[in-house]
């Protein structure tokens, strides 16, 4: 794909799939090489799509180490993206203009509304930063008010939950979404697992790890102390990297040669409450995994809903169908299993599948579901 955003190709006519294909992928970021294909092959505009995107969780974060040139550099980004951090970084390119999150009720990450967010290079570092002073930014270090080659996107979030049909159809007619745009659905929208809850659940280990990852934001938005808040952030963050780095390689923290730190002193509480454990259940720590808990437990944690079946096949017949009904066919639609990682329950994620594959069949022309995730379960 040429990475040309200096050129508008909306105004270039668009080709068309005689049908609209549906890619189900396993890890989400998998979804954005197929919005990027379909951007090459000019069934969509290199500029300003619009991501309608069906999720317990934002996808919204960018790594801290990305860099602004990586997000530009078209399909090279793509193995650099996790699950949590690949919608950002296709914004940055100018690819996506528009984000419209639609949440369940049991997801908050944001508050519901629209904004404009600017997203850029971080004028020192390089790293793809935003300007963006809310919570789910501020607590990963991912502020900056100052950014070059910077793109401006529009971010609304809304929630999805009502079965009145005038509800429904007042939220369709309030988002406007409008052609051409990509349909994003992951099926923990509809039950959400969080697969950190159960780590070394009798030392209630995923509670203890907030003590040590959280952070206390600025009330005061000056420029000034956002800025001297997000360098501490991205300090300390840097510094529970680099233990537990140490502990995922040496299983110890006896060659650790940072600073005896109020955070290094924690993360040795919590080695010698872990390694108790796991030696009285015979197992062996993962670290980068409590790692990655850890860093899941600032502003709150992850949600967490196991729905019913009748809550699944309300939300997926009656609500979503509705909701479908409302819209203008889009170029493309993917979906999302995240049961590999823990976030769509295994025990629940074939009939969510089969449900919403009916369900979208049954709203759009769509063709045969290309199973992406058969594919790559097949060759690992």
């Amino acid at each position: 794909m040429n990475d040309n955003t200096g050129v508008d190709n909306k105004k270039e006519p668009l080709k068309k799939f005689k049908k609209i294909p549906v890619y189900v992928v396993e890890e989400h970021n998998d979804a954005l090489q197929f919005i990027y294909a379909a951007i090459g092959g000019k069934k969509l505009p290199i500029k300003g799509t619009t991501l309608l995107h069906l999720d317990a969780h934002p996808d919204m974060l960018i790594d801290r180490k990305l860099k602004g040139r990586e997000a530009r550099s078209g399909r090279k980004v793509l193995p650099l993206l996790q699950i949590e951090n690949w919608i950002v970084p296709a914004a940055a390119a100018g690819h996506i203009g528009r984000v419209a999150w639609l949440r369940p009720p049991w997801a908050k990450q944001f508050i519901d509304g629209t904004r404009v967010v600017r997203v850029g290079d971080h004028p020192a570092s390089g790293s793809l930063r935003v300007d963006s002073t809310e919570p789910y930014y501020l607590s990963d270090a991912l502020y900056s008010a100052n950014l070059l080659n910077e793109k401006a996107f529009t971010f609304t979030v809304a929630e999805l939950s009502d079965v009145d049909e005038e509800r429904i159809n007042k939220l369709a007619l309030h988002l406007g979404v409008d052609h051409p745009y990509v349909l994003d659905i992951d099926l923990d929208f509809f039950s959400t697992g969080n697969p950190f809850r159960n780590l070394f659940e009798e030392i209630e280990l995923y509670d203890r790890l907030e003590t040590i990852f959280s952070s206390n934001l600025p009330t005061d938005r000056d420029e000034n102390t956002l800025e001297a808040f997000t360098e501490l952030r991205e300090s300390q963050l840097q510094e529970l990297e680099n233990l537990f780095e140490c502990l995922e390689k040496f299983g110890n923290l006896e060659l650790y040669d940072g600073p005896d730190t109020e955070v290094y002193k924690k993360v040795c509480d919590i080695f010698e409450l872990v390694t108790a454990e796991a030696n009285r259940l015979g197992q062996a720590p993962d670290w980068w995994l409590i790692f990655a808990a850890g860093c899941t437990r600032d502003q709150g944690g992850l949600p967490y809903h196991i729905s019913t079946e009748e809550e699944i096949r309300t939300a997926i017949t009656k609500t979503l169908k509705q909701f479908l009904h409302n819209l203008p066919p889009p170029v493309l639609i993917t979906i999302a299993r995240s049961t590999d990682d823990g976030y769509c329950p295994a025990d629940q994620v074939e009939q969510i599948q089969s449900l919403v594959l009916e369900t979208i069949k049954e709203v759009f022309d769509t063709d045969d579901p290309n199973l992406y995730y058969l594919n790559t379960k097949n060759q690992s």
